[in-house]
C-alpha cells in the first residue's frame, strides 16, 4: 500500500471512529432505531444533491435493486444486529466483534477468491484484534442464552460488512464512485425511514442532538462511504477492510478530546498495537520498478513495523516472519537491488540472489535490535546472547565497526562489565516533507534510545568535527564506539587501504586518534544466527600497529566478514563509491 493510501485508511478511520462519539450524543435523545434513520436519510439527501450538481450517473433505474440489497447489508442489517446485541453486551465486546471484519475479509479472500494472504497479514491481523484486546479490555460476563445471542448478532454483522465490501467491489466501484455510494446510501434510508419513523422520539431532539446526526451525516456516512468506495477501488476490499481494527482506538481518542473522557494505559497501548497490526494487514506488493524511491509508507514498514514484530514475536511466528522476508524482494527493496548489481564485482562467484535474501534478514534484525534492546532484560540477553570477547577489554579504548550489525548488544555487554561507551553519531540532512520528519521523529527517538542502552551521551557531530568530543570522552575513562566504513562522500578525509585486492578509500580519522593516544583498538561484529535466529556478537582486540596499517588491518577484518557472508554487509548501495573508479559492468549483475 502506498503512504498516500494508508493515510487514507487513517482519515476513514478517524472518520468512523467519530461516529461512536456523535452516536453516544444523539442516541439518549433519538433512540437507536430513529437515529439510524434520520443519519443515513440525511446523508442520502445531501448526497443526491451532490450527485445532482456534478451530475455523476446515478443509474438509478438499472441499480436500484443493488441499491437496496447492498444496503442492506452493508447498513441495515448490521446495524440491527448491533442494536440487538447492546442489550445483552458490554461495548467492548462489540468493539471486539466488529473489529473481526478484516479477518472475516481475509477469509473470503482465502476461500473464495483463492488468494494467499502471506505471512504479514495474519501477524497484523493477530497484533490488531490483540490491539483491540488491549484497548478496550475483556469485563467479567456470564454466557446466557441471549448473552450468546447478542455475541453471534455482533460477530455476524462484522461478517456482513466484510462481504458487502466485496459486493460493493463487485457491482458498485466501476465508475460509479461517489455516485454508487449515495445509491447505496439512499438503499440503506429506504430500508430504515419507516422503522425509524415507528419508533421516532415523543419529544423533539434538542440542537445538540441534532448537530450530531448532522455530523454523522455528512462526515461519518457521507464523506466516510465516498473513501470507502475509493479505497475498495484503489487497494482492494481485503485491505480496505482493515480499517475495522482504527474504530475503537479514534473511538477513544475523539472521546478524549471532545467529550473529556479519561485516556489510559491500555488505550495507548492498545492503539500503538492495533496501528501496527493494521499496517501489516494493509500491505501489498509494490511495482516491480526497483529503481523508484523508497515511500514514506516503505520506510515505515522496514525500519519500524517489520522489526517490532520480529523483536516482539515467539520464536516460531519470527520464523514464518523471516522467511517471508528473505523470500520477498521488495522489503528493504531498493538496498536488495544494491546488493544484486554490485556484489559481482568484488566476489564473482557468489550467489547474489541468496546474500540479497540474507542481506533483508539482517537489515530487519539490525533494526530489531532497538525493541530487542528496549523489551528484552539483562537476563534475557546473557542467556540469549552468544559472545566471543577478550576476558580483559581494557578502557578507555575505541570500538570498530563497520555497516555490518549491532551496536546495542556491545553496549549492554560493556554495561554489564562495568565500562561506558559512547557512540559517534552524524548529523542527518534536515527533514522538508512530512514523511522526512516522521523519519527524522524515529531517528531522534532512536538515538535517545541508544543513550539509555549505553549509559553514556552521544557523541552527535558532523565526521570533521568528532575529534574533540572524542578525545573528550577518552579523558572521563569512557571509551568510544564509531563507524569506520563510512562512504567517503560524507567525510572530509580519507586514506588508501587495500580492499578486495584494490585500493579503496575510507576516512582515517577515529583509528588514528587512537593510534596517537596509544589507545587499545577493538573491532566488533553484531549478527543474527541465520539459522538459530539469535544474536551473536564477536569482539577482535587488534595488535598494536602505527597508521596507516591499523586502519588496513581493520579493514580486512571487514573484508573476511564480507566474504563469509556477503549479506551481513549493509553498505552495497555504496560499494562503488570506496574506489577510485565505477565498478565495472558484469555478465552476472542482474535486477531483483
Amino acid at each position: 500500500m502506498k503512504s498516500n493510501s494508508f493515510a487514507q485508511v487513517l482519515l476513514l478511520g478517524a472518520l468512523w471512529g467519530a461516529a461512536f462519539m456523535f452516536m453516544r450524543v444523539a442516541a439518549p435523545e433519538f433512540g437507536a432505531l430513529a437515529m439510524a434513520a434520520a443519519r443515513v436519510a440525511v446523508a442520502s439527501v445531501i448526497m443526491l444533491v451532490i450527485v445532482a450538481a456534478l451530475r455523476l450517473p446515478l443509474e438509478f433505474r438499472a441499480r436500484w435493486k443493488t441499491y437496496l440489497a447492498i444496503g442492506a447489508v452493508n447498513t441495515t442489517i448490521p446495524f440491527i444486529a448491533y442494536s440487538f446485541a447492546a442489550l445483552h453486551i458490554p461495548a467492548g465486546y462489540s468493539a471486539i466483534a466488529n473489529s473481526t471484519t478484516p479477518v472475516w475479509s481475509a477469509l473470503i479472500m482465502w476461500l473464495w477468491f483463492k488468494e494467499k494472504l502471506g505471512i504479514a497479514k495474519w501477524i497484523g491481523i493477530v497484533f490488531a484484534f490483540a490491539g483491540v484486546l488491549v484497548l478496550v479490555g475483556l469485563q467479567p460476563l456470564a454466557l446466557t442464552p441471549m448473552v450468546l445471542a447478542g455475541i453471534a448478532a455482533a460477530i455476524a454483522a462484522a461478517g456482513m460488512y466484510a462481504s458487502a465490501i466485496f459486493l460493493i467491489r463487485r457491482y458498485l466501484t466501476g465508475d460509479s464512485g461517489f455516485a454508487g455510494a449515495t445509491g447505496m446510501v439512499w438503499g440503506a434510508a429506504m430500508w430504515l425511514v419507516l422503522p425509524g419513523l415507528l419508533s421516532a422520539p415523543t419529544v423533539m431532539p434538542s440542537a445538540k442532538a441534532w448537530g450530531s446526526i448532522l455530523a454523522l451525516a455528512v462526515f461519518s456516512t457521507a464523506a466516510g462511504y465516498a473513501l470507502l468506495f475509493h479505497l475498495i477501488k484503489t487497494i482492494g476490499p481485503q485491505r480496505a477492510s482493515s480499517v475495522a481494527f482504527l474504530f475503537p482506538a479514534f473511538a477513544a481518542f475523539w472521546g478524549w478530546l471532545i467529550l473529556s473522557e479519561p485516556i489510559t494505559f491500555n488505550m495507548v497501548a492498545g492503539m500503538v498495537i492495533v496501528l501496527i497490526g493494521t499496517a501489516l494487514v494493509s500491505m501489498g506488493d509494490q511495482s516491480a520498478d526497483v529503481n523508484r524511491p523508497n515511500s514514506a509508507w516503505e520506510r515505515l514498514r522496514d525500519h519500524v513495523l517489520l522489526p517490532f514484530t520480529f523483536a516482539l514475536s515467539p520464536m516460531f511466528l519470527r520464523q514464518r516472519l523471516v522467511s517471508w522476508i528473505r523470500g520477498n524482494p521488495n522489503i528493504f527493496r531498493l538496498e536488495s537491488a544494491a546488493l544484486v548489481g554490485n556484489i559481482h564485482a568484488l566476489l564473482p562467484d557468489a550467489d547474489a540472489e541468496a546474500a540479497a535474501a540474507d542481506l533483508r534478514f539482517t537489515r530487519l534484525a539490525d533494526y530489531a535490535d532497538l525493541w530487542v534492546s528496549l523489551t528484552r532484560s539483562d537476563a534475557w540477553m546473557a542467556k540469549h546472547l552468544k559472545v566471543e570477547a577478550p576476558d580483559t577489554l581494557a578502557t578507555p579504548a575505541l570500538f570498530v565497526t563497520f555497516h555490518y550489525g549491532g551496536g546495542w548488544w556491545l553496549t549492554r555487554y560493556l554495561r554489564s562489565r562495568g565500562q561506558r561507551v559512547s557512540i559517534v553519531m552524524r548529523h542527518g540532512p534536515d527533514a522538508t516533507t512530512w514523511s522526512e520528519r516522521v523519519v527524522l521523529w524515529f531517528g531522534l527517538f532512536r538515538m535517545r534510545a541508544i543513550e539509555r542502552v549505553c549509559g553514556s551521551p552521544l557523541i552527535v557531530t558532523d565526521w570533521g568535527g568528532a575529534a574533540r568530543a572524542v578525545m573528550k570522552t577518552w579523558k572521563t575513562g569512557a571509551s568510544v564506539l564509531g563507524l569506520v566504513d563510512v562512504p567517503p562522500p560524507l567525510v572530509d578525509r580519507t586514506a588508501a587501504v587495500p580492499f578486495f585486492d584494490r585500493t579503496a578509500q575510507f576516512p582515517p580519522g577515529l583509528i588514528e586518534l587512537a593510534v596517537r593516544k596509544d589507545l587499545p583498538i577493538h573491532v566488533y561484529i553484531g549478527q543474527w544466527n541465520a539459522e538459530t535466529l539469535q544474536p551473536h556478537l564477536k569482539i577482535v582486540t587488534m595488535p598494536t600497529a602505527a597508521m596507516p596499517k591499523a586502519q588496513a588491518q581493520a579493514i580486512s577484518l571487514l573484508e573476511t566478514a564480507i566474504r563469509a557472508r556477503p549479506g551481513g554487509w549493509h553498505a552495497w548501495g555504496d560499494a562503488p563509491l570506496y574506489f577510485a573508479t565505477a565498478f565495472p559492468k558484469t555478465d552476472k549483475s542482474t535486477d531483483i
